[in-house]
């Protein structure tokens, strides 16, 4: 017979803590271990500026994706990371340090810029986990159904709360709902897909947000109802029973209908 021993969280499983709470600068210690260790294993002294730069591009970054694409990083981790990478850019390593000659933020920029072109690991935390606000939406894996039939249920993504019974790493991906909107684009088509009173196809916004329950109400219709009703030959046509209504139906005029399926791109269509 098989004994197990029993553990407690957090445990480490896929190089990943597993966590229950709040990710903490102690649950981040193996990947700052890792890439210190790895720094202090290259003879930066017989390296090029050169050799340097793309050995943080093509290392020490890297080394974090895995860990960005699944956690908000605390800011002291990306303080603590980003201090390495930088002593180890102008000559030193982990422990040593060496005057920096070019201020860290005009470092990020890209080339044209005038920078050297490595990424910012908080704008690149936020890139990997924006990744997944675009597979909420458009995807249809195990992760993505689960989270739909857990906190979604019959509300649109836009208008979930970002408490209750959720773990503290999908909170955060929630959190990012906002900065996402800015570069979404909505097109509609069948109504298959969106809430036309929730989703942010509005101009940005949604007619929830815009008008509130009262022209809910003055529709005097159900989601399912409203959308055979208000798209019609591809065309709007919005109940005229108040003067909100009207005004919706005017605006809606130059937000294009598709005879497809309703589609979401990210900047631009297509």
């Amino acid at each position: 017979m098989t004994l197990f021993i029993q553990d407690a969280l957090p445990v480490m499983y896929l190089g990943l803590p597993l966590i229950t709470s709040r990710l903490t600068k102690q649950d981040c210690i193996p990947l700052m271990e890792k890439i210190f260790a790895r720094v202090n294993n290259w003879m930066s002294k017989y390296l090029s500026y050169a050799g340097r730069l793309q050995l943080i591009k093509s290392t020490l970054v890297s080394m974090q994706i895995f860990w960005c694409s699944t956690f908000s990083l605390p800011a002291i981790v990306i303080k603590e990371c980003e201090k390495v990478m930088r002593r180890f850019l102008w000559g030193g390593n982990g422990s040593s340090c060496k005057h920096s000659l070019v201020k860290w933020s005009i470092v990020f920029l890209p080339r044209h810029e005038g920078g050297l072109g490595i990424k910012s690991l908080k704008l690149w935390n936020q890139v990997l986990l924006l990744k997944h606000i675009s597979n909420l939406l458009n995807d249809h894996s195990l992760w993505v159904q689960w989270c739909k039939l857990n906190l979604i249920r019959k509300h649109s993504f836009w208008t979930l709360p970002i408490s209750g019974p959720m773990s503290w790493s999908l909170r955060q991906i929630l959190r990012l709902w906002s900065l996402a909107l800015n570069h979404l684009v909505y097109v509609c088509g069948t109504g298959d897909r969106f809430s036309l009173l929730y989703d942010p196809l509005f101009y940005g916004s949604s007619i929830f947000s815009t008008y509130g329950y009262r022209v809910i109400y003055d529709t005097g219709m159900t989601s399912s109802e409203l959308v055979q009703a208000v798209i019609v030959n591809d065309q709007w046509c919005w109940p005229t029973t108040s003067p909100d209504l009207l005004e919706i139906q005017h605006s809606v005029q130059d937000i294009a209908i598709t005879s497809s399926s309703d589609s979401i791109f990210w900047k631009s269509v297509g």
